[in-house]
């Protein structure tokens, strides 16, 4: 990890440290890097001081804070580790013991949201996947799922900043990435909520380059991750809960769980003595790359950006009018032209879509994959409508052949067999012309089995029923009936 190119930077800076302010200012947050970009000299010292009651045999364990401003990962930090952060403080990265574990250093990276704070940002999560041993990556809990541009961001620096390391053949250390998820309606996430935030991660890592001999990187062979909700201050009692089972997840060896999140396999072992000389190291190679070190992922990462936002304007087309008619079928109306209608839906959507990527890369692996999605989507849909409307085509199909019986029975006083043949054909043929304006082209259905469903149910409803079975002729009693008395 290039530690030792300045072996005596870590005691000259902890004895600047010393000599520039008391032991007890040093138990609020530190500033480690300023809204400029600059690491403070006395970084060292301070690491040095608060940490200075590690548990024997223990290495620094580094949870490190990102998101937005105002999410509340102050809040967080403070109330799960006992920190003082000031969730209104400066842009930059703030470190702090954690007052409920001694053996745990707070890294919260506070860059400002503006479009200027982007290479720092993105800088800061580099350093952050470098050195913490969990990264708590806050995000907002949004109606439609997605994931905001920031956590797009960050996920993707985190994921690249990995691969580098890996492919320059330095052991890396698994991380795990708890993802908060901000402003839930309760403590615990939805199974389709984890769905979600899985397959945007999946997705996020698919779009990230890999260098080579890394083409086939698997995330679960880098990263753990682990999802929370947490609701917001105004839900008190759920979002006290919700932060004190995280509490308990963060317990000092001695009282942690099974469930312990700061496992072995996931520590950078970087001693207290040498964390300043590190960050200074890594900060420095981070601000000396061209082109902020992550040129390779941008153009990946707006088109990551861009399919997303594609993919919620078409959506919002075809949910429009596949709402509208999912109504339309719940009240057993049917669809007028809805194979037309169908086929027409899906090529305007998809039409959107490729028109809203068009500046992207051809042949892009991400695009096509959300374009695939947002297709299947849409067929999945189509298909369940047409099931539906077939199945009251089916009926509608029993009855007119029950009404063209009863009126044949009214005129004539029975049916002979070659009418009912006719009956048949006649019903089966305008099922057959109903089906066909159901069809939309692209599902590629089976329309064999639905028509021979249906010829079997006409041919046993009007099949005649068969003859009772003959009844057992009446038993004659043996007893005999008395005698007629005669008259007189």
């Amino acid at each position: 990890n290039g530690i030792a190119r300045r072996p005596w930077a870590a005691g000259a800076l902890a004895l600047l440290a010393a000599a520039a302010a008391p032991a007890a200012a040093r138990k609020e947050a530190f500033r480690m890097i300023d809204a400029k970009a600059r690491l403070a000299d006395a970084t060292a010292g301070y690491v040095a001081d608060a940490m200075s009651k590690l548990s024997d045999g223990r290495q620094l364990a580094v949870v490190a804070s990102l998101g937005p401003r105002h999410i509340g990962k102050s809040s967080l930090l403070n109330q799960v580790f006992g920190a003082k952060f000031d969730d209104e403080a400066g842009a930059g990265v703030w470190i702090s013991p954690a007052s409920h574990n001694k053996d745990v250093l707070l890294l919260n990276a506070m860059a400002a949201d503006s479009a200027e704070s982007e290479l720092t940002q993105k800088r800061l999560a580099a350093l952050c996947s470098s050195v913490a041993d969990c990264v708590v990556l806050n995000a907002w809990y949004t109606t439609s799922a997605r994931p905001t541009t920031a956590t797009v961001d960050i996920l993707s620096t985190l994921f690249a900043e990995q691969l580098r390391q890996a492919s320059e053949g330095a052991g890396v250390q698994r991380s795990l990435v708890l993802y908060a998820l901000h402003g839930t309606d309760g403590d615990a996430l939805s199974a389709q909520q984890l769905a979600e935030l899985r397959e945007q991660v999946a997705q996020t890592w698919e779009a990230v380059p890999k260098p080579a001999g890394l083409a086939n990187a698997a995330l679960s062979d880098y990263f753990d991750f682990k999802y929370i909700a947490v609701p917001p201050a105004r839900a008190a009692s759920e979002h006290k809960e919700a932060l004190s089972k995280l509490r308990a997840q963060f317990a000092p060896p001695a009282d942690a769980a099974a469930g312990s999140l700061l496992k072995p396999s996931y520590t950078k072992a970087i001693d207290v003595e040498n964390f300043g000389v590190l960050a200074e190291q890594l900060w420095a190679d981070a601000c000396a790359e061209p082109d902020d070190g992550l040129a390779a992922t941008r153009e990946q990462l707006r088109m990551c950006y861009i399919a997303s936002q594609a993919l919620f304007a078409a959506s919002a087309i075809a949910d429009k009018a596949l709402d509208k008619w999912s109504a339309q079928v719940a009240r057993k109306r049917a669809v007028v032209a809805f194979g037309a209608q169908g086929r027409q839906l899906l090529s305007r959507t998809l039409a959107k879509y490729d028109e809203d990527t068009a500046a992207c890369e051809p042949g892009s692996k991400f695009v096509a994959m959300q374009r695939a999605q947002l297709s299947g989507r849409i067929k999945t849909e189509l298909a369940r409508l047409f099931n539906d409307q077939v199945r009251m085509l089916n009926v509608e199909a029993m009855v007119k052949l029950r009404e063209l019986l009863l009126l044949t029975v009214a005129r004539q006083g029975s049916v002979q067999d070659w009418q009912v043949a006719n009956m048949q054909t006649s019903v089966e043929r305008w099922f057959t012309q109903k089906l066909a304006e159901l069809v939309v082209p692209e599902l590629a259905l089976n329309l064999v089995p639905v028509k021979a469903e249906l010829s079997a149910r006409l041919a046993q409803y009007g099949s005649p029923p068969p003859p009772p079975p003959p009844r057992p002729p009446p038993t004659r009693s043996m007893k005999r009936s008395p005698p007629t008395p005669a008259r007189t």
